[in-house]
């Protein structure tokens, strides 16, 4: 059995006396002091994260066309400053991955990938790099050199600003800059998984822990409380988030998981377009949905879908709300049954309870 992947600040989660587990071959805290709590603290005040097992890939000069032909959305439609959710899809428009790609100068871009899909990405890039983009630099795997911390929340700005001497650029959703953090040049980026107000960082790997030590010092008095994937999980399904392998994987595509708006057709070409133009086509068969319980219940991964005797889908995503006290969650169904306030029922322990298809997110910022 391979050796368990460590990040930075693995000997942080540890002092802390994390709750541990393996999250694909990395060694993650699931929380500290318990997932509901740090959910809280997101929601209400500021939580911090180590995501540091995210892939993160640079590319510069010629890697830009490379990029744009292995993404679905347009690289070229942003300027400098500005980032963008994307995927990268197989010849039959599956999706490998999906991801984001922020520019940050007209001729240097970073791609951030999921943990679980990184290697299988960068073998993709390998296979396709027919001019040496990779052996000569212009394309480079920078995940062990450059780690990666997500603050979110409300006063996840108040919480930064302490830390950038008060000097934190003025962000739109979207937005990044490279920018001095604490005497270590990286990138402050206004995006995040939770559905709150929040950036991600990304560092020199070796400045990480001296960071982190000093986020939570500097949010101490505004509550904030380190997070783990638990907490992680649920925010991301309450605002709407996809999660590969879950959601979306190579035995779906773009259109089926309802991100067609990240699908650039008017690119001459990308990997998987003319797959994905056939589908649009034809029409889909199956679509992501999403719903809630009208019941007390909590929905779970591969549960069944169905409407009246038929089964109709599967559940991809599911977990409890606590805000409104609802079970919520994902799936896919067949088609006719994806349209909004369409009554399904999902079998849970052998009981068939009724829910309503939603409209994304479920949690709605004030």
């Amino acid at each position: 059995m391979p050796p368990m992947h460590h990040t930075p600040l693995h000997a942080n989660h540890t002092g802390l006396k994390a709750k541990m587990t393996d999250f694909t071959g990395w060694d993650m805290p699931l929380s500290y002091s318990g997932s509901l709590d740090e959910y809280r603290a997101v929601r209400t005040a500021v939580g911090l994260f180590d995501v540091s097992h995210m892939g993160r890939f640079m590319a510069k000069g010629d890697g830009i066309p490379f990029l744009q032909r292995l993404t679905t959305n347009d690289i070229e439609a942003l300027t400098p400053g500005q980032a963008q959710y994307s995927m990268v899809c197989n010849n039959d428009g599956g999706i490998l991955d999906d991801v984001f790609v922020y520019r940050l100068a007209d001729d240097r871009f970073l791609v951030c990938t999921n943990a679980s899909n990184r290697q299988k990405l960068w073998e993709w890039f390998q296979h396709h790099d027919d001019r040496g983009l990779i052996t000569n630099g212009v394309i480079c795997d920078q995940t062990t050199t450059m780690g990666q911390l997500a603050i979110q929340g409300p006063k996840s700005k108040d919480v930064l600003q302490q830390c950038t001497g008060n000097t934190l650029p003025s962000l739109s959703p979207r937005g990044c800059v490279e920018s001095e953090i604490l005497g270590t040049h990286g990138i402050i980026s206004r995006t995040g998984y939770t559905g709150e107000h929040g950036y991600e960082l990304y560092l020199p790997a070796r400045d990480l822990p001296q960071v982190w030590t000093a986020l939570l010092e500097a949010g101490s008095s505004a509550g904030i409380k380190p997070c783990g994937l638990g907490a992680r999980d649920l925010l991301r399904l309450e605002a709407g988030f996809l999660l590969y392998g879950n959601d979306i994987s190579e035995d779906s595509t773009p259109l089926e998981a309802g991100v067609e708006w990240v699908v650039a057709y008017s690119k001459p070409y990308f990997i998987g377009k003319d797959a994905i133009l056939k589908q649009k086509d034809t029409g889909i068969a199956r679509k992501l949905i999403a719903f809630e319980m009208l019941q007390t219940a909590v929905p779970r991964h591969d549960y069944p879908i169905s409407s009246g005797k038929q089964n109709i889908g599967i559940v991809t995503s599911g977990n409890f709300f606590p805000l409104r006290q609802q079970g919520i969650g994902m799936g896919y169904v067949k088609t006719p049954f994806s349209k909004l306030g369409t009554k399904i029922s999902v079998t849970i322990r052998c009981r068939s309870i009724p829910a309503i298809v939603s409209k994304p997110p479920f949690h709605k910022k004030k």
